[in-house]
């Protein structure tokens, strides 16, 4: 199932996913308690990049904890970004776009975040995409990613460790700069 996610054309998991969303809502208790651990120490004013974000689940769990920072969610789905935008949130921004295509930002951001996204994107192409996310990083800031069944997405695993991924399963985090090889 990992390999036909990632490899899945973008026009296909585009339909796959306007499909899935049909009835999808912002729900701030959807968000992964594990993820929001990860980011909970954000300023109130930082930036937050989130690949592969739904309906923004994220974001509206990290408003209901009082952040105010500027939001930026991705999704390869035009239908959850029409949910998304309902939120009326002036301080966040909504791409249609698959998580390999989007472009780097030219704004500094604190955390990106793939909450159960990045085996949407092909294993070869991770290493690329995670050193272009670093340069829209902040001195400080840090990449999370949430895999919730090793076992299915072990390849991701693997990869995201040998990238220098500290890891407390679910969550692998990468920093700014990449830790050194001993």
């Amino acid at each position: 199932m990992s390999k036909l996610r990632s490899y899945a054309p973008v026009f296909m998991k585009r339909i796959i996913w306007n499909w899935k969303h049909q009835r999808s809502s912002i729900d701030p208790a959807r968000c992964p308690q594990d993820l929001l651990e990860c980011v909970r120490t954000l300023e109130s004013n930082s930036g937050v990049l989130d690949l592969g974000c739904g309906a923004g689940n994220l974001r509206a769990a990290l408003r209901s904890r009082g952040w105010n920072g500027h939001f930026i969610g991705v999704d390869v789905s035009e239908q959850v970004m029409e949910i998304a935008k309902k939120s009326e949130d002036s301080n966040a921004e909504w791409h249609v776009s698959a998580i390999e295509n989007f472009p780097i930002l030219s704004q500094r951001i604190d955390a990106i975040c793939f909450c159960e996204s990045i085996y949407y994107v092909k294993p070869l192409s991770v290493p690329d995409l995670l050193a272009r996310c670093r340069q829209s990083l902040v001195s400080g800031g840090r990449i999370v990613i949430r895999i919730w069944d090793a076992d299915l997405h072990r390849e991701y695993i693997t990869l995201l460790v040998g990238l220098g991924a500290q890891s407390n399963p679910p969550i692998y985090i990468l920093a700014k700069e990449p830790a050194a090889h001993k």
